[in-house]
């Protein structure tokens, strides 16, 4: 049975790639979004490899730390049929710890699938921005930015903290965004690369 399982799935995933082929090939930094089905939007220009590494700041007596990784040519299926798009991708994990009492308050760095990063990059226009969803507390969407910090390039500066959106229809126990915890930090820092 589970290797009739195995048999079938690696024949879906063959069948998928071989299907699924890139048939252009445009910049990530690119604004249009209305691209022919197979489009590869790649990293052309290289901006992603400097936030591939781990991030650190100190704010409101918490250490935060982050973890940036980057994903190549991962393949989207849209639900509407047979579309799909290739994109490089950046994706985040982090952890955030209490500094006077030395407990760890949030932490998905053993985050290794795809699906488990709860940051990604949304744009890298005027710096990098980048949004979070907590997918275990009702939804919960903030976006931020992340810029390089003049002259230095192992300082990040983390702004413009803004909280976004959340699912308050899928039993989720709070009656306001505000009320949800939220472990990303709500000000302004300087992440140092380790």
């Amino acid at each position: 049975m589970i290797k009739n399982t195995l048999k079938i799935l690696s024949l879906l995933l063959f069948t998928v790639n071989v299907n699924c082929q890139v048939t252009m090939i445009v910049p990530l930094s690119s604004i249009e979004s209305d691209y022919a089905n197979g489009v590869y939007m790649k990293d052309l220009d290289n901006e992603l490899p400097f936030y591939v590494d781990t991030w650190e700041g100190v704010l409101n007596n918490k250490k935060y730390t982050f973890e940036f990784v980057k994903f190549t040519q991962h393949l989207f299926q849209y639900e509407s049929g047979g579309d799909y798009s290739y994109s490089d991708m950046l994706k985040g994990k982090f952890k955030v710890v209490d500094l006077a009492t030395g407990i760890t308050l949030y932490d998905n760095l053993a985050a290794t699938d795809y699906e488990d990063y709860t940051i990604f990059l949304t744009s890298l226009q005027s710096g990098g921005s980048f949004s979070y969803v907590d997918a275990q507390n009702c939804y919960n969407t903030a976006d931020f930015q992340l810029y390089k910090v003049s002259g230095n390039p192992n300082q990040l500066h983390y702004n413009q903290f803004r909280l976004i959106s959340y699912a308050y229809f899928f039993d989720c126990p709070y009656e306001n965004q505000e009320d949800i915890p939220m472990f990303l930090p709500t000000g302004d820092l300087i992440l140092t690369r380790q």
